[in-house]
């Protein structure tokens, strides 16, 4: 199972009418790099009290994702760490801390979930189910979980270099916003509960798909 999310910004602003150039990321990515690092110590803390994953859990932070998803298109095409036919699934982290202004939910409590049955309907199914059963009870939105969405996310992070492989995945987001690739995309914005609560079901989905018996099927219609 392969967790990811992306470490690189885009670097300095220009002509920012405050002064303030540098672009911090907060939300791109930092909010997938830091929920990566809280699941993968759970997991090693599940390990070290007896109850390790049955199956490897694989943590990457790619690099190059802002100039054109380099680091995972690198890993997935020309050295992968682990043979490609052995990955089960893959849980992509990119932008969960803001609040999309035009997400039309009743609730912030919300994710996107993209990607999640184009490949395995199972997968999507886990994710659902692991959501229900823990009672975190987020809005698991699918605005965007379509082939047809015109902005076509599912296709604009680290996932995309495995999906073209047919590997089940799904991408986790919460949408841009008003500080997407700009200087104001800083801490203090982030909600952080939610951002747990984000973390937690990603930690749930990787642990059942972990310990299970059978990787999950692939059953959606692809996208290539």
């Amino acid at each position: 199972v392969l967790i990811s999310s992306h470490y690189d910004h885009i670097g300095l602003a220009s002509g920012s009418k405050d002064g303030d150039t540098v672009n911090n990321g907060a939300d791109d990515d930092g909010s997938g790099t830091v929920a990566l690092l809280e699941i993968a110590e759970a997991f090693m803390r599940a390990k070290e009290d007896g109850h390790g994953p049955r199956r490897s859990i694989l943590f990457v932070n790619f690099t190059g994702e802002e100039k054109g998803l380099l680091g995972s298109a690198y890993f997935a095409d020309v050295e992968p760490t682990v043979a490609l036919e052995n990955i089960v699934s893959v849980l992509n982290i990119d932008m969960i801390g803001r609040v999309d202004p035009t997400h039309t939910g009743d609730s912030d409590q919300y994710v996107y979930i993209i990607g999640s049955n184009l490949i395995s309907k199972e997968l999507h199914e886990i994710n659902v189910g692991v959501n229900d059963v823990t009672g975190i009870g987020l809005d698991l939105n699918e605005r965007f979980n379509s082939k047809d969405d015109p902005n076509r996310f599912y296709a604009r992070s680290d996932q995309w270099n495995f999906g073209k492989h047919n590997i089940p995945f799904i991408f986790f987001f919460t949408g841009t916003h008003e500080d997407y690739h700009q200087p104001g995309d800083e801490p203090h914005k982030i909600l952080y509960d939610r951002m747990a609560d984000i973390s937690r079901l990603i930690f749930g989905t990787a642990w059942q798909v972990a310990n299970q018996d059978e990787r999950p099927e692939l059953s959606g219609t692809g996208f290539n």
